[in-house]
């Protein structure tokens, strides 16, 4: 006799995620056993309580983002801002996925009031902003861009792409904030390059 395939831990969080996205915490282990397609019993041999599935499925993923990656891969080489323009698309993409995740977790928090994913030292978003202040660090150094700070222009990239994911997702049902995502973008480095471009380019435009 076949022995039953074993779904992995990933596959369960995947159908817990979809259940507590649209049942919230009300959304029930049977519910996402049934889902996943496995007994109930199994979820709790994995993880001990509801509550503590529930912010498994929803904490965001350890691994860094495709944005993240994008920039740190071309340290040094092509076009800042071309560079620049395809992680901020990459980036809302991303906080696409993540602000309802987020919401989620913050209408639920651990007892001292956060999220679970973000009550540990040197939370996800601190990370993100230390790894994207390294790449203008590491970009200012080769002198491709100007000496400025580089934790306020990663302040600034992940604060605009954020916020134009969280707009988004609160006006869905309306257009009161119709902003096309490539025309922000466009809009979003230019207006950081004017700021962060090294002296050679300033030259070459006057």
């Amino acid at each position: 006799m076949a022995r039953p395939t074993k779904i992995s831990d990933d596959a369960i969080l995947e159908a817990a995620r979809r259940v507590f996205l649209e049942r919230g915490i009300s959304g029930t282990t049977a519910e996402v056993a049934r889902k996943a397609k496995v007994a109930e019993g199994s979820l709790f041999k994995r993880w001990k309580t509801k509550q503590e599935l529930f912010f498994a499925a929803l904490a965001p993923d350890d691994e860094d983002p495709l944005w993240i990656k994008t920039l740190t891969s071309n340290v040094g080489r092509g076009d800042i801002r071309v560079h620049l323009t395809e992680a901020a698309l990459q980036a809302i993409d991303f906080f696409r996925q993540l602000m309802p995740l987020i919401m989620m977790c913050w209408s639920n928090p651990s007892p001292n009031g956060l999220p679970a994913p973000l009550d540990r030292p040197n939370p996800k978003p601190v990370q993100l902003i230390k790894k994207l202040a390294s790449y203008f660090e590491a970009e200012m150094q080769r002198k491709r861009l100007a000496r400025r700070d580089a934790e306020v222009l990663a302040r600034a990239f992940i604060g605009g792409t954020q916020q134009f994911a969280f707009l988004e997702l609160i006006n869905k049902h309306h257009d009161e904030l119709p902003l096309p995502a490539e025309m922000f973008v466009r809009g979003l480095v230019n207006l950081i390059w004017n700021g962060i471009r090294p002296v050679s380019a300033v030259k070459e435009t006057r």
